[in-house]
């Protein structure tokens, strides 16, 4: 299971090798983040949440199993 904590601070944003000429940076802040995606996931069926889990807990699995290969070579 994973936490999100809600910052009041809005994250720095920086971009190497581009020009900002023509650029407008729009940050962000944590709880706009957290407040949208909240607002995404009220319209997800019960079984679309289960299948959502189920995937990301088989990512997670394959992340793991990947670092530590790394660590046994």
């Amino acid at each position: 299971m994973s936490t999100m904590t809600c910052e009041k601070s809005v994250t720095p944003v920086t971009t190497a090798g581009t020009s900002n000429k023509n650029r407008t940076e729009v940050y962000v802040s944590d709880a706009e983040i957290s407040r949208r995606v909240l607002a995404i996931r009220s319209g997800w069926s019960i079984s679309e949440r289960v299948r959502r889990r189920r995937d990301a807990n088989e990512r997670f699995l394959d992340l793991m199993v990947a670092l530590s290969a790394g660590d046994a070579a």
